[in-house]
């Protein structure tokens, strides 16, 4: 009973955290920030956790696991419309997990153990899924792009994707970050594909990523799939 009850609190610890990150930012949120909204001691959320960088390298951890498994397991899209749903799937991940991204580099800076997880998992992990996208885009001739240029895209995807939030609340506000912030990630990230698609469908893509919302058919459907 008691091994659980300690379990419990350092998984309310995670979780808490991760509410408490999104919706005021990490920089403003202290442990004992933390500890409070649990109605813990200090000294009860220091058993599990020395500091905050600790809870952050957790919460970096689960965000790499779902948005692996969101990878590995999605189906590959067939068509423009089911590549949206496919990247709104990625952003909705991301989303979930926002803080992480409102300021990278200061975070990644700050802790050795966390710039080692987050360079193994963009170089090892997350690129040659995303290559595996172009590649399925390629085999069904909705894109042109030889080996080279999917590895590059596919870096120059993730780059634009990691930072969005980021750019995103610089420009309108980090306090205004939104499903539609997500929305306007998706059509950016997929604008890169547009040099590379068949002319047939150039007309598909133009009208699909210009008439996107976070109601939009080609978003939900990644919602209604999983």
């Amino acid at each position: 009973m008691a091994k659980d009850s300690k379990q419990n609190t350092y998984q309310r610890i995670i979780e808490s955290a991760l509410v408490l990150f999104n919706e005021e930012g990490e920089r403003n949120i202290s442990t004992n920030h933390i500890a409070a909204h649990l109605s813990i001691s200090p000294g009860n959320l220091y058993y599990h956790f020395r500091n905050k960088d600790e809870i952050i390298v957790q919460l970096f951890k689960r965000y790499s696991d779902d948005l692996l498994g969101y990878l590995q397991n999605a189906e590959l899209p067939a068509g423009v419309c089911e590549a949206v749903g496919y990247m709104s799937g990625i952003y909705d991940v991301m989303w979930r997990y926002r803080f992480l991204f409102s300021d990278v580099n200061t975070l990644l800076a700050r802790s050795a153990e966390l710039l080692g997880e987050h360079n193994n998992f963009t170089q090892a992990k997350v690129s040659p899924l995303l290559v595996n996208l172009l590649t399925r885009l390629n085999g069904l001739n909705i894109i042109k792009a030889d080996e080279t240029a999917m590895n590059d895209l596919a870096v120059n995807m993730w780059i634009v994707t990691k930072y969005w939030f980021d750019f995103d609340g610089s420009i309108r506000g980090r306090a205004k970050l939104s499903e539609d912030s997500k929305v306007r990630g998706i059509g950016r990230t997929l604008s890169l594909l547009r040099p590379y698609l068949l002319e047939q469908y150039v007309a598909e893509f133009d009208q699909t990523i210009k008439n996107l919302t976070p109601e939009s058919e080609c978003v939900q459907q990644n919602a209604l799939a999983h």
